[in-house]
């Protein structure tokens, strides 16, 4: 027997829509609190964990309260030409005074504003480029002076801006400490570790100057109440499986999607939960193989023997005997998990002691390798 279903309502190719956030109701609040009162936070999340779709929602929430948005993103931005025009593009997507405001402001700096992406100039001499990004850093200066607005500028993945050249969080640090009541900001990232230093080092200009959000992985009652809801609507039952699917997923909101579309489609094929539930593990384990296969080999071997041996829920990494069968020396160890770190597949959870970040990497390897002991 077959369930009719409606168009699989779970996308796991980009992100979920901030209308349909599950849960961070707190981490929300807890951003739209430094938004307002205009002191910086720090979003921190690994890739595929949410960030983009909180973002969008702080943005939603923000306009309701008459606070312009500006979302750059500068993930894999490769020059400060390129970097000015991602910002510029940003304000030409303003709404109503604000978006005047930056058209007359962009006009004065001689930034095109087309029905295209912005135009600006990627052969320009570095000091000339130099000059125009902080030019369009101080847009939410001229903004509030021109429209009274305030504006929220999400700077995500800015990590990969600041890789650009040394000392360009000086420059950023330069220009926006005068913002005031002009602008609040978040800065974003999922290269977490290097993210964090940028705030945490007390040699680099940015030392403590915005808050910390960490995104933690979805609390399993909100993520089974969404996942229950989307298969009720259908008539599906789905609660003799569910403890199953939220072991599998452990929280991760995109592996989540994922495997509940894949259940989606196996309960087309059957109506028995157990079968649909295997048919759908199987077919995303079939998915994931080349890419995470793609992902070990570029691991260094000491890396993937950190991956291996925490796969096999060994108790420390660290830990004397453990150290002896993977061959490594400590500091190896700990270089190797720091870059792991850095990949985004490790997080720590604390004392020398860290997790996967993808659950499904982690069942992956334990069915494909044999792990130490």
């Amino acid at each position: 027997m077959t369930v009719v279903l409606d168009a699989n309502p779970f996308v796991y190719s980009r992100p979920v829509a901030p209308e349909e956030m599950i849960d961070r109701e707190d981490e929300l609040a807890r951003m739209l609190e430094l938004a307002q009162i205009g002191q910086a936070a720090r979003l921190e999340a690994p890739r595929r964990y949410g960030k983009t779709t909180l973002l969008g929602r702080l943005a939603l929430e923000v306009e309701k309260q008459g606070i312009a948005t500006a979302y750059v993103d500068f993930s894999t931005v490769y020059s400060i030409p390129d970097a000015a025009a991602r910002i510029a593009d940003a304000y030409r997507q303003l709404q109503g005074p604000a978006r005047r405001a930056a058209g007359d402001a962009l006009r004065a700096l001689r930034v095109g504003l087309g029905a295209g992406p912005v135009s600006v100039s990627t052969t320009a001499p570095a000091p000339g480029a130099e000059r125009e990004l902080i030019d369009l850093l101080d847009l939410p200066v001229r903004i509030h002076a021109r429209a009274g607005t305030r504006t929220l500028v999400l700077f995500d993945e800015f990590q990969d801006l600041l890789a650009l050249r040394e000392g360009l969080d000086g420059l950023v640090r330069s220009r926006i400490q005068h913002h005031g009541d002009a602008a609040s900001y978040v800065f974003a990232g999922s290269r977490t570790s290097l993210l964090r230093a940028l705030f945490t080092d007390r040699e680099r200009p940015l030392y403590e100057q915005a808050q910390p959000v960490a995104l933690n992985p979805l609390p399993q009652e909100a993520l089974a109440a969404y996942v229950g809801r989307q298969f009720e609507r259908s008539g599906v039952e789905v609660e003799p499986i569910l403890n199953t699917y939220l072991g599998l997923v452990s929280g991760h909101p995109q592996r989540a999607m994922l495997v509940a579309h894949h259940l989606w489609r196996a309960f087309a094929a059957t109506a028995e939960p157990l079968v649909a539930m295997d048919r759908a593990i199987d077919a995303a384990f079939a998915e994931l193989e080349e890419p995470f296969e793609a992902a070990m080999q570029a691991l260094r071997p000491a890396e993937r023997a950190i991956l291996v041996s925490l796969a096999g829920e060994r108790p420390s990494i660290y830990a004397r005997a453990t150290l002896e069968e993977l061959g490594l020396a400590k500091a190896q160890a700990q270089r190797a998990v720091l870059a792991l770190e850095d990949r985004g597949h490790l997080k720590s959870t604390g004392r020398g002691r860290w997790a996967f970040v993808d659950p499904l990497l982690a069942e992956w390897l334990r069915g494909v390798f044999s792990p130490v002991g």
